[in-house]
């Protein structure tokens, strides 16, 4: 059953969307993308959708919020009409932003924007983090013809981005894509901001033929549109297993001060209580934490780890602290051994990257269920 709103602006569009998958939320069909209990929808809480809500708090995967059939039948369509397919990333967490299984759908016709630029330190060069996305791109065999830095917070290249994007779309459709919190939709404001509807159509929002799934229907011309998806829903992210409350403390919103600690082994830093690493064994070295400036890092003898993170998630006195974890027992543990040289990033996924250079160290890192730690090895 298709149900579609329209429009002719876009402040009139009144959506309530799960905060985990972005479906547009619905109590009218049990089973469907969104359904929500009516007395939830009528909340003015946010709120997660049905199987949103299942799979985080009782690991009921069903699949639904992942890239799936509904996604790919929409970028097959993309392909099929030579449309120009833009993948929405996160500069903080790019290894979030990367979607199991959608490499095969993104076609040659594709823009990567790698979004909120500005959370990053000012002294970067450009140039070297487009070199460094581009080699990472190239690990996953994603070759898009174009890739943009870009900040939606201070229109940092927004001019080129919307040059890049009429040049290459070449009068076609654009389907924007990207998982939930990298900053999509925040890229179609800026542009609707300065938008006029010169058409006789409508901003509409519908279920896209085939699909389940809901999309925001923009008339660009009277040839073409855009189409915004709801963001995908990434299991592998922190940002995915935690109270949507607390997203404030994990997403940077202004640039990051990396946070430098001369590090000995048997030493441990605490995230909020929602994480915690270990330095088991090695030679000593300098970690360099990229995270939130509203994450607090706690660091402690190793002896005294597991206690303090106790006391840390009774007390919910540093933040980031979840009500789902209630100690040590609610995280999963993730034993890491450093290669034996070379720079390396430990890697929390949508959390925090810690740089270091490795001889061999031995760490145990303890994160919520589902979130993915590991370690990259290059030139950063």
């Amino acid at each position: 059953m298709s149900r579609t709103k329209t429009s002719g602006l876009t402040k009139e569009i009144k959506i309530k969307r799960c905060y985990g998958c972005g479906a547009i939320l619905q109590s009218d069909h049990k089973g469907q993308s969104g359904y929500i209990l009516k007395s939830k929808l009528d909340s003015n809480e946010d709120q997660l959708c049905e199987r949103c809500f299942k799979l985080r708090h009782y690991s009921e995967d069903d699949g639904v919020p992942h890239f799936n059939e509904d996604y790919a039948t929409i970028l097959k369509k993309a392909q099929e009409d030579q449309a120009l397919i833009v993948l929405v990333t996160d500069a903080f967490s790019f290894e979030a932003s990367l979607i199991p299984g959608i490499k095969q759908y993104l076609g040659k016709k594709l823009l990567l924007v790698v979004n909120k630029r500005d959370v990053l330190p000012k002294s970067y060069d450009d140039e070297k983090l487009l070199k460094l996305v581009k080699e990472r791109l190239d690990e996953e065999d994603i070759h898009p013809e174009e890739v943009l830095l870009l900040s939606t917070l201070n229109n940092y290249k927004f001019d080129k981005f919307n040059e890049t994007l009429n040049r290459l779309r070449e009068g076609k459709d654009v389907y924007f894509i990207g998982v939930s919190q990298v900053g999509k939709s925040s890229i179609i404001n800026a542009f609707l901001k300065n938008y006029q509807n010169k058409t006789d159509k409508f901003i509409t929002t519908s279920i896209y033929p085939g699909t389940t799934i809901d999309v925001i229907q923009i008339p660009v011309d009277n040839d073409s549109y855009f189409y915004d998806t709801p963001g995908i829903f990434n299991s592998r992210s922190i940002i995915n297993n935690v109270e949507r409350n607390i997203l404030k403390y994990i997403i940077p919103k202004t640039e990051i001060k990396p946070i430098t600690y001369q590090s000995n082994a048997e030493q441990s830093y605490i995230i909020g209580s929602i994480a915690r690493i270990d330095f088991i064994s090695g030679d000593k070295t300098n970690l360099k934490f990229f995270i939130s400036e509203r994450c607090e890092i706690t660091r402690t003898k190793l002896k005294n780890a597991e206690k303090t993170f106790d006391s840390r998630c009774i007390t919910q006195s540093a933040q980031p602290a979840s009500k789902l974890i209630k100690d040590t027992k609610d995280l999963y543990l993730t034993t890491l051994i450093a290669p034996k040289q070379g720079k390396t990033m430990l890697l929390i996924n949508g959390l925090c990257c810690v740089f270091f250079e490795a001889n061999g160290q031995k760490f145990d890192v303890y994160a919520p269920k589902n979130v993915e730690v590991k370690f990259l090895e290059g030139k950063f």
